[in-house]
């Protein structure tokens, strides 16, 4: 896998949305199944366009849930610049919510983003909502 994200469309009925998230920046790497509602995805989409705005902007994201008492994992993105020249980041927490020899995995990673990056997976964070179906890309910069 390239470094970066990937939201793949496992099922989806009327109410939600399954999805696999994976993440690798290059050295480190996560994977969790959530669940979304329908439009939230929509909602993601637009709390996400046009960042970065200034190299004060930051937006977070969170997908599906990080309460054990409910299906599925979840994955908080956070977006923010680390100077002045407005270089981005996105740091992760991804929480599987699905124990392993009985250890639920969980993995936080961080890794520069360009704004164009963002852009694209915006369009296909929509185009998700819209088809119920494919794949949507965050694509960054490795640090391996």
């Amino acid at each position: 896998m390239y470094s970066g994200f990937e939201f793949r469309v496992r099922w989806h009925d009327q109410d939600v949305i399954k999805l696999d998230v994976a993440a690798w920046n290059g050295a480190f790497g996560g994977s969790a199944d959530v669940y979304e509602a329908i439009g939230d995805l929509q909602s993601a989409a637009d709390r996400l366009r046009g960042f970065p705005k200034g190299p004060r902007d930051t937006r977070e994201v969170i997908f599906g849930t990080f309460d054990r008492k409910c299906a599925g994992g979840g994955v908080k993105l956070c977006f923010h610049c680390i100077d002045g020249a407005g270089h981005a980041y996105v740091e992760a927490m991804i929480d599987s919510n699905s124990p392993s020899a009985g250890t639920i995995q969980t993995a936080t990673l961080a890794m520069p983003v360009e704004a164009a990056a963002v852009d694209t997976f915006v369009q296909e964070l929509q185009q998700l909502e819209s088809d119920r179906a494919g794949t949507a890309h965050l694509k960054c910069r490795g640090i391996g």
